[in-house]
Order: structure tokens, then C-alpha cells, then sequence
């Protein structure tokens, strides 16, 4: 059955609950491994997550043979957002063979283009999340990208007096070969929960225009909403929804995804609680 809210149409939903899995990584000849998520919990839907006619598995960005002792996902049972027993996602980097070593869940799409999409999960990084960063330290947790001019970040930074803040922007960091270009940001310093699950919510829409827009609430607070243009020419080709990428080795909770191809509570409305 398609479920519906608003207008907007389901595309996928999972809590990890039994009868998801994770199977072994694999690598290739790159310096790179993969893993594949597959199995259906109580949702209705399977994994991988397919969008624009791709589909989703892990990129762990490490040369090594032994890939475990540089990052590994797992899944496991913890005290969820909620307070109750939940089956989450927990991924981990323990060292940093490079400086873009990483972790994203991404799908590699075609090149017909969700035109806008709207993404929510449960979050939780260590208590410590400050002290990890360190000054001028990082943290990427949701990308996407199209093949070779555009790049949309959502990232938290911890700055000199190692207080975390909330980042986003539009620039051209795909490919190596050219001079940096940010083409628009903004930032919020409303708090930063670490320690604790925060309630993610993450809106794109894209466009060359101005009625381009990026948007995102934490805990039902919309602190980041950019209307503007989105896009340059391609569409985008890499969705990373979430991502276990930073300045330092860290890990990382996920729970409770959906991903919608609008806002499910109303226009511009965090669907928090509901």
C-alpha cells in the first residue's frame, strides 16, 4: 500500500528491526570496500533503499585488508529515541587510514533526477562529541552529489572554544581538479545534543532558480532554511543520506529512516513527534 501525508508519497522506511541484515564487506580492485544492508523489518519496505532507478550500499573508503580494524557497521540493541529497546545502526571509524577515509550509505542514481526529497532519521553521536572534534574539527552527516559540479553538505563543526554548531552548503567539491567554489551556506548555533538521539529532518529541492530550497530541523526547530538556486546543470548522482565521515576518527547511532518525495506534515512543517 502507498502511504501518503500531504500529498507527499512514502519512498522508504526502516528501523532495522529483525529481519534486516548486514552482510559481510567485499572489496574490489579500488581502494575501497562495500557492504550490502538487505532484509525487511516491520515497514513494508526492503533494503537496499532504491531511488532514481539506483540503489543503495555502504562505501567504507579504506585500503587495508583488514577492514575491520579501520571501520565496521553493526547492528545492535540499544536504548532507542524513544527510551525503549530498538535495533539501530552503529557505525565506526577506529583509525583514519586517510584523510577522506569514511562511511556513507550511498546510492548511485541514474540520470533521471528526484527533483526534491525529504529525509528523516534518528542521530546519536558520543557525549564527548566536542572533545573528539577537537578545535576546528568536523563532522559530515548527510551529502549528495551530482557527477562532477555540485555538491550539497550538511556537517556540525566545533569551533575554537569547542562549541558544536550546524553547517550546510552548496559548493563544487566533487572532483579534484579545480579551484574551490562555494556557492552559497549557512550555519546555526543552536545546540548541538551530543550524547543524546536528535530527530533529524532534511528537505532539498533543486532548481537553477531562486525557487531552489535546503532545509533542515533538528528536534522539530528548523535551523537551517536556504531558499535559492540548488543546481547548476547535472542532476544529482550520488545520494549519501547519511554518512560516517570527520576530522578524526568517530562513531555514530542511526535509527527510524523515511524518505519522502515531499514534506509529509504540511509545507515546510517538521513532521517531530508525529
Amino acid at each position: 500500500m502507498i502511504e501518503q501525508l500531504f500529498g507527499a508519497t512514502l519512498l522508504f522506511k526502516s528501523s532495522f528491526e529483525k529481519g534486516v541484515y548486514l552482510e559481510t564487506p567485499k572489496r574490489n580492485s579500488t581502494p575501497i570496500w562495500w557492504q550490502e544492508i538487505k532484509g525487511k523489518d516491520n515497514s513494508n519496505f526492503s533494503w537496499p533503499i532504491k531511488l532514481q532507478d539506483g540503489s543503495g550500499t555502504f562505501q567504507m573508503i579504506t585500503n587495508d585488508a583488514n577492514i575491520s580494524a579501520y571501520i565496521e557497521n553493526s547492528l545492535e540493541e540499544v536504548e532507542g529515541i524513544n527510551r525503549t529497546k530498538s535495533r539501530v545502526l552503529h557505525q565506526t571509524i577506529k583509525k583514519k587510514e586517510h584523510e577522506y577515509s569514511q562511511d556513507p550509505y550511498v546510492i548511485y542514481t541514474k540520470d533521471r533526477e528526484q527533483k526534491q526529497l525529504y529525509i528523516r532519521y534518528s542521530l546519536k553521536f558520543p557525549a564527548n562529541l566536542a572533545n573528539i572534534l577537537g578545535r576546528d574539527g568536523w563532522l559530515a552527516f548527510s551529502e549528495y552529489k551530482t557527477a562532477s559540479d555540485y555538491r550539497l553538505a550538511f556537517y556540525i563543526y566545533c569551533n575554537r572554544e569547542k562549541s558544536l554548531y550546524w553547517y550546510a552548503h552548496g559548493d563544487n567539491v566533487v572532483l579534484d581538479d579545480r579551484p574551490y567554489k562555494e556557492y552559497w551556506s549557512r550555519e546555526s548555533h543552536e545546540s548541538v545534543k551530543a550524547g543524546e538521539w536528535m530527530d533529524i529532518e532534511i528537505f532539498w529541492s533543486r532548481s537553477k532558480k531562486d525557487d531552489g530550497r535546503v532545509w533542515l530541523a533538528v528536534d522539530g526547530k528548523v535551523i537551517i532554511d536556504y531558499r535559492g538556486a540548488t543546481k547548476l546543470k547535472e542532476p544529482i548522482h550520488e545520494i549519501m543520506l547519511f554518512t560516517n565521515y570527520a576530522s578524526t576518527p568517530i562513531e555514530q547511532w542511526i535509527d527510524n529512516i523515511e524518505i519522502w518525495d515531499n514534506f509529509p506534515c504540511g509545507e515546510g512543517k517538521s513532521c517531530h513527534k508525529n
